[in-house]
């Protein structure tokens, strides 16, 4: 058996600790190494990382869900305490991102759908999407270890089920032990949050923590109507895959 695979939040917009700084934004620490996100706040986001004993020696990934400023935000501070390291985007997801990562003196390496970017960690590939009338390609990651199967979004404007579709044709999973992060349902009203949770019964999620811009009509929606285990997620979380 593989070691377990660690998922901890290190940027969000709500804190489980007092003595972290939350802002508007998303990281995600995964299996100890690979940063997904960077949340709106380098400073912040360094902040937290020492207070939670994680030095920047260790992160040598980071993969960007999709580029705005609130996931792209720590980048260049990221960068500056790990000049060098690969930093995965996909290929349409703008060339002042690309730009911005190499002038920042990082690596940049373009995904493809259903790529391991890490052992048992790999992307969904760029899912199209737009946000105020503007494309906003976005990828998630699919965790799979131990017989396991995780996914992490970012903002979720492709929609969570256009994520979970994708993960579905790429790995075929026995349902989803796993999915956390932002679904971007925060403007929903209560009847399209309830509606947006009975679309996600046909993949099978087994445990959901819905968090960033996902918003309060999301966590209410799954308090009524999600059958499995609900997480309260915030800066400081952390769990096992194998816990899910």
């Amino acid at each position: 058996m593989q070691h377990p695979l660690s998922l901890q939040v290190l940027y969000d917009n709500t804190t489980l600790d007092p003595e972290l700084v939350s802002g508007w934004g998303f990281a995600v620490l995964l299996d100890q190494h690979l940063l997904f996100d960077t949340g709106e706040d380098g400073a912040k986001l360094l902040q937290n990382m020492k207070h939670l004993g994680i030095s920047p020696a260790q992160i040598d990934q980071v993969v960007l869900s999709h580029n705005h400023w609130d996931h792209i935000g720590g980048l260049e501070d990221i960068l500056r305490e790990r000049p060098g390291i690969s930093v995965f985007i996909g290929k349409d997801m703008g060339k002042d991102l690309e730009e911005k990562i190499e002038a920042a003196g990082g690596n940049v390496v373009f995904t493809s759908p259903g790529m391991e970017v890490a052992e048992g960690i790999y992307t969904t590939g760029s899912v199209p999407a737009t946000y105020k009338g503007q494309p906003m390609p976005e990828q998630a990651l699919v965790l799979r270890r131990n017989g396991r199967t995780g996914v992490v979004t970012g903002c979720s404007h492709p929609t969570v089920p256009a994520i979970l579709d994708r993960t579905m044709q790429l790995f075929s999973p026995d349902g989803i032990d796993l999915l956390l992060g932002g679904f971007h349902w925060r403007d929903f009203s209560d009847e399209e949050a309830d509606n947006a949770v009975r679309e996600l019964e046909r993949f099978g999620i087994r445990t959901a923590g819905p968090t960033h811009c996902s918003g309060k009509p999301a966590v209410e929606a799954f308090v009524r109507l999600h059958t499995g285990r609900l997480l309260t997620v915030g800066a400081g979380f952390a769990i096992n895959l194998e816990e899910a």
